[in-house]
């Protein structure tokens, strides 16, 4: 029997191509999955009814390649599903944490090989969880920088911040250091595009322009910015495990999944983490392990390369048609329902 918590869980395309190998089990053992979002309050009734009722609490949330947009007209293409915890809640553990934490293998050869290749197709297209924002452009920067620090905002109330070990004074005192612990470069701060359009608020939605700090609000490819960056501040924000990828040093200053494994400079700490992980080892564990793939085009089971290819060729697409605004829109007439997929 399969229990959904939440209706929008529910209507997720392809949901059962992505729960498959848990189906496949509870139908042979006669079991219940209860099923969640994470630790939002339908991944709590989840957790709660496996433990009254019996069964399994799955929690899903998206995977890290999520689609080209947001939005349920761009469901997901990757998909995180973990029956211990969720990836970014360092209260508890999780099962990409105890991956982490316990596997001692995570790359052979074989592995290796495909980390590095997927890592390399990523950074070149500058695929990230939502892959539809403006290009970035260097007409954006200062052009007398001496050295340029990335500060990411997040939207205030995020799960990921109280959970991540962090809370909403972190973000001052994360601005603070990146203004004292790199003098004479130019800090950048990343505000969120749901504040920028005032859906949500942010920590740094006050803040103003000045000799030493230039605040961007406005939606842009977080791949090109970070590029352009020498160092990158992170409370709990995916961007920096992006930043990672690029190679770039990044300091966390709450506990995401990647912090605590000596990849980071962390200034919050987990004492259930106590391995050491390199980047190619986060990268196999949390993208090609923990996140499962669809297909787009089979709408089957794929792989992480199934979801680099499709979403490059979104991207590639897009700004054919559209240049690398993002801002057009194609609009299909008197096309049949066949046709029109």
């Amino acid at each position: 029997m399969l229990h959904f918590q939440s209706a929008p869980i529910r209507r997720i395309p392809f949901i059962d191509v992505f729960l498959a190998p848990e189906l496949e089990q509870a139908q042979a053992d006669g079991t219940a999955l209860h099923v969640g979002w994470g630790a939002k309050p339908s991944g709590v009734r989840a957790r709660n009814a496996a433990a009254s009722q019996g069964g399994t609490a799955l929690f899903l949330e998206d995977g890290f390649l999520r689609s080209y947009a947001t939005g349920q007209t761009h469901p997901p293409v990757s998909l995180v599903v973990d029956p211990v915890g969720i990836y970014y809640d360092a209260t508890r553990p999780s099962a990409l944490e105890n991956m982490l934490q316990g596997d001692e293998s995570l790359l052979d050869d074989r592995a290796s090989d495909a980390v590095r290749r997927a890592i390399a197709a990523i950074t070149s297209a500058g695929l990230s969880k939502y892959n539809n924002a403006p290009a970035f452009r260097h007409d954006m920067l200062r052009p007398d920088d001496k050295a340029r620090v990335l500060v990411v905002d997040q939207t205030a109330g995020d799960l990921s911040i109280g959970l991540g070990l962090a809370n909403a004074g972190t973000f001052a005192r994360m601005l603070d250091a990146a203004l004292d612990e790199n003098p004479g470069a130019t800090i950048y701060v990343k505000t969120h595009p749901e504040v920028t359009a005032g859906r949500k608020g942010g920590h740094y939605a006050s803040l103003r322009d000045n000799d030493r700090i230039c605040v961007l609000r406005d939606a842009i490819d977080p791949a090109g910015l970070i590029a352009a960056m020498d160092r990158v501040y992170v409370a709990s924000s995916t961007m920096g495990f992006e930043a990672l990828m690029q190679g770039k040093p990044v300091s966390c200053f709450a506990m995401p999944w990647y912090a605590g494994w000596n990849a980071t400079d962390d200034r919050v700490s987990c004492p259930r983490r106590t391995r050491s992980r390199s980047v190619e080892e986060l990268f196999a564990a949390g993208y090609m392990r923990y996140c499962r793939h669809i297909d787009p085009v089979t709408r089957q089971p794929g792989s992480i390369f199934d979801t680099i290819e499709w979403l490059t060729r979104q991207k590639s697409v897009e700004a054919r048609l559209h240049g690398d605004s993002g801002r057009g829109r194609m609009i299909g007439v008197g096309m049949r329902k066949w046709k029109q997929a």
